[in-house]
């Protein structure tokens, strides 16, 4: 048995706030792993840095950007993540590695030339805790011909799966994206390939927080609690959130399929909130409407990609809410009234008890433990191609030998093998 404590670093599209999950991992067998989350914390990122990133990652917006800008962030960006870890509490002694996510700056997942760049220096977080660090696993997804998230659908499928039933698991952070499991136990949809599926459903909280940064004036960056679309519920402009998910051709992109704020950016929501204040909406009925893209944007995807698929008879029975969206009341609401047969709930009510801020981190830890180990993990269905990819570049820090000796060292490390199933 190989047993590593892992710290999972992650930063989402909203960039409020850099997740640590400090996580003991161990192998059972190769196709058995068992994980404890020793803590969890979300060290708030500084503004001046998520202010930088935010204008970066604004398409088209007049703004120049120069490569010593982009060089300049990478390195802070590192910085910024070794300063979280020091912030969250974690003893350095415990932890054996660091597996990083970084902060995404753009990811180009289609043709031929398929990109993506995740930045926070590998290296400076490698220099500054003095472990060894894991990162940059959309990289070899991508390489490999497929689009490089959602990636959480395997740590969801390991987690979630049932079987008799079909469950969702829908992260809404900055973006959407849903792990569809189909029930292990029955024939799998047609051409499916895979026991479970993955893929953007478009825009989360995204719009939301741009929508309320500018009715705000960037005195605030969220609606907590939904309490403003709660407010505005009955004013919502319904005619202009069918026209822009009419309008827009990402939501009728066949699956697999991944995006971000290289589609769904804060310009965009800027437009649409001046659309609505032309017609004089209420800042509530703005929140409210923005609110209702999201929201509905996740049920039509339902609509078109699984339950189509299940064909006739076909129900989701299960639909788990995680990111900063599953606190958002009004989009639970709504996802419940349109799929009156389901049962929508927190991703914390779920039959293994997962902290649903925690899910990415945690999952990022395991990324990182399997890249050392040399895993692949199993790929999901639809995708355009089944050739295996072991995710992660390793960067060495000062333990970088006592991991490896303790990971080559276990019989079970010989060869790579497919995860079948996690304990937590």
């Amino acid at each position: 048995m190989v047993t590593l404590n892992v710290l999972g670093l992650n930063c989402g599209t909203s960039i409020d706030g850099i997740d640590v999950a400090h996580c003991r991992i161990s192998s059972v067998s190769p196709k058995d792993i068992r994980i404890e989350v020793l803590s969890y914390t979300e060290v708030p990122v500084d503004s001046n840095i998520r202010k930088n990133v935010l204008r970066l990652c604004r398409p088209g917006a007049g703004a120049s950007t120069t490569l010593s800008e982009v060089c300049d962030l990478n390195f802070t960006l590192g910085r910024e993540f070794a300063r979280a870890i020091h912030d969250s509490g974690v003893d350095l002694s415990q932890v054996d590695l660091i597996a990083s996510h970084g902060q995404t700056l753009w990811h180009n997942p289609q043709g031929d030339h398929r990109s993506t760049l995740q930045m926070a220096e590998p290296s400076v977080i490698a220099h500054q805790t003095k472990k060894t660090v894991t990162s940059n696993f959309r990289v070899a997804e991508l390489a490999a011909g497929r689009q490089g998230a959602p990636l959480a659908g395997f740590f969801e499928a390991c987690l979630l799966a049932d079987p008799n039933l079909t469950r969702i698991s829908q992260n809404i952070g900055g973006m959407g994206n849903a792990s569809v499991l189909f029930p292990t136990s029955k024939p799998q949809p047609e051409g499916l390939g895979s026991t479970y599926m993955a893929f953007d459903t478009g825009p989360g909280n995204v719009f939301i927080d741009a929508c309320v940064r500018i009715l705000t004036d960037g005195a605030k960056h969220y609606d907590k609690d939904g309490e403003a679309g709660a407010r505005g519920e009955s004013e919502i402009d319904e005619a202009l959130v069918d026209r822009y998910l009419s309008s827009e051709p990402y939501f009728r992109q066949a699956v697999p399929k991944t995006t971000g704020r290289e589609l769904f950016s804060d310009d965009v929501a800027r437009n649409l909130v001046s659309e609505m204040q032309a017609t004089r909406k209420s800042p509530d009925a703005i929140v409210a409407t923005m609110t209702r893209i999201t929201a509905e944007s996740i049920a039509r995807a339902y609509e078109d990609f699984v339950v189509r698929l299940l064909g006739a008879g076909g129900n989701i029975d299960e639909i788990y809410i995680c990111g900063g969206g599953a606190y958002n009341p009004n989009i639970l609401k709504h996802l419940q009234t349109r799929f009156a047969k389901s049962r929508v709930m927190r991703l914390d009510d779920a039959p293994v008890k997962v902290d649903p801020a925690a899910k990415e981190a945690v999952m990022f830890a395991l990324l990182g433990y399997m890249s050392v180990c040399g895993w692949t993990i199993p790929i999901a269905g639809k995708s355009e191609n089944a050739d295996p990819a072991i995710l992660g570049v390793v960067t060495p820090g000062d333990n970088y030998h006592e991991v490896m000796q303790r990971v080559v060292g276990d019989e079970y490390f010989g060869k790579a093998d497919v995860l079948q199933r996690i304990i937590m």
